[in-house]
């Protein structure tokens, strides 16, 4: 692992003109964990936690106290599939015309092997296609840079592993373009007491290429407030073409609202039915080819009574 902190530190050193865009999530220190949501719509009963692992084999995070884990004191359950996801958005990298993203960290596995397993997925398009890891690494876009370490999310990996995949998207990755990752951990009908999947030092990082003119060239936006919980307000900053339409998504990418025949640079949204978590906007002008994206938080609506 340390070996491929260090590569990665020289590409992103001798890149450093070029602005490339990574980030981390340790799970400690609260960065960047806005950017993760563990999937309880799906499964109510989700089993990723986020703290310290306090289990029989899982007594210790890879560094400082917290990891995400199937359950930090619990075995995991059976005949479950639990999902958290991570947006990414790419942003000011700068390789033209270079489908690639990459995805690092460290993993700690103690399952039965094959019957219950974890796996990491990607989608390039807002969730509308999910691509597997290891089926989308090295397939021509990753040519050189640090060694690709597959997990293997499965079994058990008698303490903490790196893992490390270059990953090549369907198309060039572009300026505010959003990924999507997908951690999924599926366990069959026989309970084996066994801990299940960590995750600790997260890394993602992108190699996006901005493109004046074309995605975001004419103009951007802004959405507040932020957290809301009745109204989101999004306003168009340059010269967009009017008609706009604005598609709202969910962590999923599944999509919750839809406006056509926009016509005002200040849109004011109804988000007073949407659940409390995370949505990702794109607002699109007649032109089609130009959009602006972003992120909102939707917080609860609820009041408290005494």
């Amino acid at each position: 692992m340390r070996k491929i902190l260090f590569l990665i530190s020289i590409i992103i050193i001798c890149q450093i003109g070029f602005a490339q865009m990574d980030y981390n999530i340790n799970f400690d220190d609260g960065s960047n964990m806005g950017k993760l949501t563990i999937d309880t719509l799906s499964n109510p009963n989700n089993c990723w936690q986020i703290g310290p692992p306090q289990k029989t084999v899982f007594s210790n995070a890879y560094s400082g106290s917290n990891v995400i884990v199937t359950d930090t004191v619990n075995s995991y359950p059976i005949n479950d599939t639990s999902r958290f996801v991570v947006v990414h958005l790419a942003s000011q990298g700068w390789a033209y015309n270079y489908p690639k993203i990459d995805i690092a960290g460290l993993y700690y596995v103690n399952s039965d092997t094959l019957t219950d397993y974890g796996f990491i997925e990607f989608s390039d398009d807002m969730g509308g296609t999910w691509f597997n890891v290891d089926s989308a690494q090295n397939s021509g876009c990753c040519t050189w840079g640090p060694s690709q370490e597959k997990g293997t999310f499965t079994g058990n990996s008698n303490g903490w592993q790196p893992f490390y995949y270059c990953l090549c998207t369907s198309s060039q990755v572009n300026y505010d373009d959003t990924i999507l990752y997908r951690f999924t951990f599926i366990s069959d009908s026989i309970h084996s007491n066994k801990d299940g999947l960590m995750f600790d030092n997260l890394h993602f990082e992108d190699w996006a290429e901005e493109i004046k003119g074309t995605r975001d060239g004419y103009f951007s936006t802004n959405a507040y407030p932020n957290p809301a919980n009745q109204t989101i307000v999004i306003d168009i900053v340059g010269t967009a073409r009017y008609p706009c339409k604005i598609r709202i998504y969910d962590i999923l990418g599944n999509e919750v609202t839809k406006l056509s025949d926009v016509n005002s640079k200040q849109i004011n949204i109804n988000v007073g039915a949407l659940n409390p978590g995370i949505y990702l906007y794109k607002l699109t002008d007649w032109k089609e080819g130009n959009f602006s994206s972003g992120k909102f938080v939707v917080k609860s609506n609820r009041s408290t009574s005494n």
